[in-house]
């Protein structure tokens, strides 16, 4: 139901690996299935004991005998949280002397933090086996298989998908009254959504971190009702003695979005389903010459930004980068780091080759669960050439990324014990960072960005042992299947949790995200990589990546390694600048060469 796969040949194979295709299923649906897995404990896999459960894949073997060892220090990139979070405070002996901390210590944060890692019994596998492989078999499937009959046949019959241009030519057209100067605007970021789950996240997050006050930057909140947002200021600490200003405007409303975007230099949106609020805000940002950064997992409506708005963001010198949360900021980045790290530390190698093992724990919102759905029942544009390839000025991408996204369970082979016991299965948002890493990899400087013209992508989420990692993937498979037929879907949306709900503090607390990034450059060089981040990666830890990078665009634009205006990625985007500000913030990260 989720991939085509075949077998495939690489020089640096040692074994056959299969290639997943994506068909049918939108990838930002998957984000349902995080709520229907069989057990309290969120539907992702970690490490056990503070070791890493993520693998080197065949293609990263290592000759028996041999192990990781790092190289001198010259030789590697240690980024670590200048102002630890508190579920840090417990580990200051774990940096090295130097003041960085080690590659070792990266990995081990995990459990010096405190964090547990979901480990499903026994039973609930038995559970899972018994009782839910039949009802999948025996009634959800089925219903499945008919309905989705049903409507391929009315598709061929009925009204054909409509074309972008269809739909472009239904908006009002955009009269611009008057672009101010992008010194001379009030606000550093404008944050509209805010009173949604995320949306109050990234508010308190801007009230704590930077301040209400104007010294450090200036900020808004914006929305439809005045009452809610100035509640949220009030939650997050920003009510009493503030300078933070409301925006009223409603994404629906156009003529309410000049104030919203002619006078920040960035909006940072939390605002979703994008596809539903989200194609106005980025036209008024395109066209107003003002930056723009959203959590959007939804890679259709990104396409059609891209395809209706590059021109205009060209022009006026407006930096749009979608995907810039938990969707997919660590993974666009760790790609990034490992192709930059083999140019500059491996004689100008060039990244053919990248793998990425996820440890991750967290919940869903209501919010996500709505913009799965709706992405199920949209009609896909079609287009005489994909924007997703597109570089600056119109001109098609010829480099290229091979998608080999784990589609079934597997142990994680390995080169040592490190990695023993662990099964490797398929991540819900692979799809989606695979697609963020294939244009970047498009777009990216053909001088200077490490890759090679024809890049191999591969993402898995680590599980603690089989157990688990059938529960899991079982979880997985039922839940994409039975969201997609209206009977069982319905019921879905009755048990999960509806928009507006998220999850609790306990839980994202508990939340962390580690990706252990493997590449292989066209040399044979061999670069791994470790990205921490210590809490909820979809929410609280989303919230931070969204106002960074509004605060790299607005703050940072000299050091962009994005020149001009246009549609970007957050690593084509912002990069470097965006992983300094991170890993200054709360985040982790380190990357070394393997001899």
């Amino acid at each position: 139901l989720l991939h085509v796969r075949r077998p495939v040949k690489t020089k640096n194979r040692k074994t056959k690996l299969p290639t997943a295709r994506p068909v049918v299923l939108p990838a930002s649906a998957a984000a349902v299935l995080f709520a229907l897995l069989l057990s309290s404990p969120p539907p992702f896999s970690s490490l056990r004991d503070g070791r890493p459960s993520s693998a080197l894949v065949s293609s990263f073997s290592i000759p028996e005998g041999r192990s990781l060892r790092r190289r001198a220090s010259s030789s590697s990139v240690l980024l670590g949280m200048s102002s630890p979070p508190a579920s840090a405070a417990a580990s200051a002996a774990g940096p090295s002397p130097s003041g960085s901390p080690s590659f070792e210590d990266v990995y081990s944060q995990l459990s010096r933090d405190g964090k547990v890692p979901p480990e499903h019994s026994a039973a609930t596998a038995a559970a899972a086996a018994a009782i839910g492989i039949p009802l999948l078999a025996g009634v959800v499937l089925p219903l499945t298989v008919a309905y989705q009959t049903y409507a391929a046949v009315r598709r061929v019959l009925g009204t054909p998908a409509p074309t972008e241009e269809e739909g472009e030519r239904r908006a009002e057209p955009l009269v611009v009254r008057g672009i101010v100067p992008m010194s001379a605007r009030r606000y550093d970021v404008v944050l509209l959504g805010a009173t949604g789950v995320t949306g109050r996240l990234a508010a308190k997050y801007l009230a704590s971190t930077y301040g209400t006050d104007g010294k450090k930057i200036r900020w808004a909140v914006a929305g439809r009702s005045r009452s809610k947002l100035e509640k949220v200021l009030e939650d997050a600490g920003a009510a009493e003695g503030g300078k933070v200003d409301v925006i009223v405007a409603d994404v629906n409303d156009r003529s309410s979005l000049h104030a919203l975007v002619k006078d920040t230099r960035a909006v940072a949106s939390t605002a979703g389903p994008f596809a539903k609020y989200g194609s106005n805000v980025v036209e008024f940002c395109a066209k107003y010459g003002t930056n723009y950064a959203d959590i959007t997992g939804e890679v259709d409506w990104s396409r059609s930004m891209i395809h209706r708005f590059s021109a205009d963001a060209e022009r006026t010198g407006s930096k749009i980068v979608s995907f810039c949360g938990h969707d997919s900021v660590p993974w666009d980045l760790t790609v990034h780091k490992l192709a930059q790290y083999l140019r500059r530390e491996c004689g100008d190698d060039e990244l053919v080759e990248c793998t990425c093992v996820n440890e991750i724990q967290g919940a869903v919102s209501g919010g996500t669960i709505e913009t799965a759905f709706l992405a199920m029942s949209e009609e896909k544009a079609t287009y005489d050439k994909d924007p997703w390839m597109r570089r600056a000025g119109g001109a098609a991408s010829d480099r290229r990324t091979k998608m080999r996204n784990a589609a079934l369970l597997s142990p994680l082979s390995s080169a040592s014990d490190r990695f023993a016991g662990q099964w490797e299965g398929p991540f819900v948002m692979a799809a989606v960072n695979g697609d963020v890493v294939r244009r970047s990899n498009a777009i990216a400087s053909p001088e200077g960005s490490g890759r090679a013209s024809s890049v191999a992508y591969r993402e898995g989420v680590a599980n603690v042992d089989l157990k688990t990692a059938f529960v899991n993937f079982f979880g997985l498979v039922f839940g994409v299947v039975a969201a997609f037929n209206p009977l069982t879907g319905a019921l879905l949306r009755k048990v999960l949790p509806k928009p507006g709900e998220g999850p609790s503090e306990e839980q994202m607390d508990a939340g962390y995200l580690r990706v252990s990034g493997y590449g292989v450059g066209s040399k044979g060089n061999k670069v791994e990589s470790v990205f921490y981040f210590p809490n909820d990666p979809g929410y609280r830890d989303t919230a931070r990546m969204l106002v960074e990078s509004a605060l790299a665009l607005s703050l940072q634009p000299d050091d962009l390694p994005a020149k001009g205006g246009g549609f970007f990625t957050p690593a084509t985007g912002m990069g470097d600048v965006l992983l300094d500000r991170l890993t200054k913030t709360g985040a982790m990260f380190a990357v070394r060469a393997v001899e």
